[in-house]
């Protein structure tokens, strides 16, 4: 059964018990010795900071020797404007996991804005570890405000379960829903903390439809990349999404013998800002070329629907027509079964050259994919929610193929050439029949 949705009371309810403050002292300072470059920086152990909070006891966080989540405690501020996470690892230094990334959006409410951050590790101490966010510089306003759903950690196959139909999951999250408001009262840092309510993917399927262009001297086509998803809370409307993916170019040479070598460009992070009212328009190049449209958001159905009905027709008579289609694959069918929205959030190009002695195929790698927020509405109300969900990569194969159709116009000629080829049957049979019987008799 999926969970209801908070209303505005609990949320107000939420924010008074839970406002704490937390840290009276500077935490997470750094220090630069004498003689060294300002390079060279050595960061303060994990205890020593959580410490300085006269409420924090070790004994409140055991060792569980099977438990492998991610469990933020604590933010903090240095002095170098630098931002530092305190996580408590119940399975400690025996699996020694590192978290690898984080999502934080400086914007609350309806500016919600996440991005994904990489995480170092600086320090660790038993089931306590610190994490510095790369590539943040902490923000002089005032008040600075931290929206944090969820923290990574790497896909480790000896603990964690695998994704289905050919997808991989890259990183599990783990969430945090939580919000941090940063000031500085009387020259010390004051720290408050209330949950916030985010939403989560119960269940996704990654991939990608290929588009095929017309014919020319080459193969070409345009690669649509998707996210198929579930949450655990209902969505009557989907208005936007933001999504992050990591994309890399690749070339697939194949020479004559089989042998295969591949070069791959620089990964890069990305982000994807969907709405429902947007809409991709496609046209291809070379003969019979055709212009494919589909919206950024869709349902899955909808979304089936689109595939299938790609086409490209090569030649359109008086009698017969004869094209290609699109049609997703039995596997893929199954993947999308029960899946209720789609996001449809990048497009890329793909292109196959045949020479005498090697084939070179140039096309981006899309994955690493998570969906960071969701606003939607239920019950006519509108929500505008952080999203929890691992980083998943789909298939390198397309979820369609094309094949050959030909549609004969007119019924009556299809009836007559199967009449035909009936008569023509039998008359042949009767034929066979009656030279086997002479020559019966002729024996």
């Amino acid at each position: 059964m999926k969970r209801t949705i908070r209303s505005a009371a609990t949320y107000i309810l939420t924010a008074v018990l839970a406002v704490l403050l937390l840290f009276t002292a500077t935490v997470g300072s750094t220090f630069v010795y004498a003689d060294d470059s300002p390079s060279k920086t050595e960061y303060s152990d994990v205890l020593e900071d959580l410490h300085k909070d006269e409420k924090f006891s070790e004994d409140d966080y055991p060792e569980k020797a099977d438990d492998y989540s991610l469990q933020v405690i604590q933010i903090a501020e240095s002095v170098n404007n630098e931002l530092f996470i305190y996580v408590y690892q119940p399975s400690g230094q025996r699996e020694d996991l590192h978290a690898s990334s984080i999502n934080i959006s400086t914007e609350t409410g309806n500016n919600l804005r996440y991005y994904n951050y990489k995480l170092q590790l600086i320090s660790a101490d038993g089931v306590f570890y610190k994490y510095l966010v790369l590539n943040f510089v902490v923000s002089t306003s005032q008040v600075r405000y931290y929206s944090i759903t969820s923290i990574y950690r790497p896909f480790d196959e000896t603990i964690d379960d695998p994704a289905d139909y050919d997808n991989k999951i890259t990183e599990v999250n783990y969430s945090v829903s939580k919000q941090y408001a940063i000031s500085t009262i009387d020259g010390k840092p004051h720290i408050e903390m209330i949950e916030e309510e985010t939403i989560v993917v119960t269940d996704k399927f990654v991939g990608y439809a290929r588009y095929m262009d017309g014919f020319d001297m080459h193969v070409g086509a345009c690669d649509s990349h998707f996210v198929a998803f579930n949450t655990d809370l209902p969505m009557d409307k989907l208005l936007e999404a933001d999504v992050y993916y990591t994309s890399q170019t690749c070339l697939l040479s194949t020479k004559y013998n089989g042998e295969q070598t591949t070069q791959f460009g620089n990964k890069e992070d990305n982000y994807a800002y969907l709405s429902y009212d947007q809409k991709v328009e496609h046209t291809g190049s070379g003969l019979f070329a055709t212009t494919y449209k589909w919206d950024r958001i869709q349902t899955v159905d909808n979304f089936i629907e689109d595939i299938n009905n790609a086409s490209i027709t090569i030649y359109s008579g008086a009698i017969i027509n004869v094209s290609v289609g699109s049609e997703i694959t039995e596997q893929s069918m199954a993947a999308l079964k029960n899946k209720q929205w789609v996001l449809r959030f990048t497009e890329t190009s793909y292109e196959k050259n045949i020479a005498p002695y090697v084939t070179n195929e140039n096309f981006t790698s899309v994955g690493d994919v998570t969906i960071l927020r969701l606003k939607f509405e239920t019950d006519g109300v509108t929500y505008n929610l952080g999203v929890i969900d691992n980083k998943q990569t789909g298939s390198d194969d397309p979820i369609n193929e094309w094949t050959p159709e030909v549609n004969v116009k007119i019924p009556w000629l299809t009836i007559a050439i199967l009449g035909a080829v009936s008569v023509g049957g039998l008359i042949i049979t009767r034929i066979i029949k009656s030279q086997t019987k002479k020559a019966r008799k002729g024996n």
